[in-house]
């Protein structure tokens, strides 16, 4: 039966282990929990959006002939996560949560699946800067945050309980990954070159681009049922 808030049935370090698995914002995810003392539980884990794509196409003009070429663009976010719950009261199920999700800067990624020349000198216009492709006739850009993203949070619910083998919990907060930046591949400048409010020309693009800057927190919603180990 599901119990949120049962607590451990005595005290000590360690002394008892919750596996679970969670759903949410930051997609889904596995974890352990267990209890340092009956107001502090350390959880430790990781998490990973579910990989979709999203495909259209663009149109662009070389030497006053017009061009299309087909776009994919990928999303992904996987982190491994070190969190600890501090609960006020010895057998409270509301908790404070702070901690750290760690992981792989890329957010997301867009690429022409269409080749483009790259004797004939084509290329993609993005926000109004010409991108060269690569040899292979590739333009790639993307999307970066913070590798290292702290962690606040509430919650209610105990992975570890005294009374039953299932458990779950809640979690609303907010992790902390800096302002996100805009990158593309440049084959002259042999690396990724971030792409900055100032370069860009189209009006509607910077636009775009000064709402992605501004969102530097990334907000999370989960629910979390554990099965007690020991």
């Amino acid at each position: 039966m599901l119990h949120p808030g049962r607590v451990a049935a005595q005290e000590g370090i360690f002394n008892h282990l919750s596996i679970g698995a969670e759903v949410g914002l930051t997609g889904y995810g596995f974890e352990a929990a267990a209890p340092l003392t009956h107001y502090i539980t350390f959880r430790t884990g990781f998490t990973t959006l579910p990989r979709f794509s999203i495909n259209t196409d663009v149109n662009y003009t070389i030497k006053g002939v017009k061009h299309n070429v087909d776009i994919t663009g990928r999303v992904r976010m996987t982190d491994f996560k070190l969190l600890a719950d501090i609960y006020p009261f010895k057998h409270s199920s509301f908790h404070v949560t702070g901690g750290f999700y760690a992981g792989i800067p890329d957010l997301g990624k867009a690429y022409n699946t269409g080749q483009l020349a790259v004797d004939a000198g084509e290329g993609l216009e993005i926000g109004g800067v010409f991108v060269h492709p690569d040899q292979e006739g590739t333009v790639n850009m993307k999307m970066q945050v913070k590798g290292f993203k702290p962690y606040v949070g509430l919650g209610f619910g105990r992975p570890i309980s005294s009374k039953h083998r299932v458990s779950c919990a809640f979690d609303l907060g907010v992790l902390f990954w800096g302002k996100p930046a805009v990158k593309v591949y440049s084959p002259d400048e042999e690396g990724w070159v971030r792409l900055k409010k100032s370069d860009v020309e189209d009006e509607d693009f910077h636009d775009v681009m000064k709402i992605i800057e501004k969102i530097s927190v990334y907000p999370v919603l989960n629910f979390r049922i554990y099965c007690n180990i020991f």
